[in-house]
């Protein structure tokens, strides 16, 4: 101990040199990491410019490839198809009942191997759907049938190029179609509070009756639905509801006709909407549309994002 506390100043020397050296040692390693992360970085940005530059041709290619159906299908809606507004005042003014088809429903009619996570795909299902698309036994004056908005990005031009030439020939000269994304967040987007101060006027003083499946998300929102006269709900399966439709269709036979019917229930909806007009019955299929509301106006998720069920 007496040496420790009487050390030389050789040993004193030697400590503060050893010191010295391990400091100057640390120094240097942490010289080699910071070049180490700066050599990373700047491989990292020329690859994300590399990356960012092959996008851009990518996106040129997809457009060139895509851009003569996409134009078909643009230039059938510009003479075939109503606007947003249009769409919903016919709603307002005629009270037609209004069926929708989207990717989903484009896809489970043509597509075997297609499956939603919440409708598995089914023959009978496929040629249900077909028989709707031709409007086949359907009146106009009646229903209203949706196609869906002209999008030109990357999702929607690679399901044009996959069946714009099969659905085409299914659609019924000279008819005229609603837009199906009045109901979608790009609806809400455009047209804003007046987007849906219009779909409030549509059920303004109804008695509605929401069809969707047990368990459902779809909830009445209230900046939407708090001017209806009464509510009342009719729920399907949350999954496969296609396989409960003869059911639902017999409970529907004994409901009140002057309802209103809202129907939430993907590709088993379109049917039900289509199949309640045949039935001199006023149904609208709404789809994600309280989640739509929400994520433009409140900053919920996209409606995809979310589950089929309330959790």
């Amino acid at each position: 101990m007496f040496r420790e506390v009487f050390k030389s100043e050789a040993e004193k020397a030697a400590e503060a040199q050893a010191a010295e050296e391990k400091r100057k040692a640390a120094e240097k390693r942490k010289a080699a990491e910071r070049k180490r992360h700066d050599e990373d970085r700047k491989i990292l940005t020329d690859i994300r410019w590399e990356l960012r530059e092959q996008r851009k041709y990518l996106e040129l290619f997809r457009v060139l490839a895509t851009k003569d159906v996409v134009d078909d299908v643009t230039a059938f809606t510009t003479e075939r198809q109503l606007g947003f507004e249009e769409t919903v005042q016919r709603l307002i003014t005629e009270r037609v009942s209004f069926t929708r088809f989207g990717d989903g429903e484009f896809k489970t009619m043509l597509r075997s191997d297609f499956n939603l996570k919440f409708q598995p795909w089914s023959p009978a299902l496929a040629s249900d759907l077909r028989e709707v698309l031709r409007f086949d036994g359907f009146d106009e004056s009646r229903l209203m049938l949706g196609f869906p908005y002209p999008y030109r990005n990357l999702h929607w031009s690679g399901v044009w190029a996959d069946i714009w030439h099969e659905v085409k020939p299914l659609l019924k000269p000279g008819m005229t179609f609603g837009n199906s994304h009045v109901s979608r967040p790009i609806f809400f987007q455009q047209l804003g509070q007046r987007g849906a101060d219009m779909w409030r006027q549509v059920w303004q003083d109804q008695d509605i009756c929401v069809i969707t499946g047990e368990n459902s998300r779809f909830t009445l929102a209230p900046q939407l639905f708090d001017n209806v006269k009464s509510s009342s709900f009719l729920y399907s399966l949350p999954v496969n509801a296609y396989s409960d439709l003869p059911r639902l269709m017999k409970v529907l036979e004994d409901e009140d006709p002057n309802k209103l019917y809202l129907v939430s229930l993907g590709p088993a909806g379109t049917l039900v909407s289509a199949w309640l007009s045949r039935m001199g019955r006023w149904a609208v299929d709404v789809g994600h549309i309280s989640d739509s509301w929400s994520n433009v106006f409140d900053g919920g998720a996209w409606p995809e994002t979310l589950g089929v069920q309330r959790k």
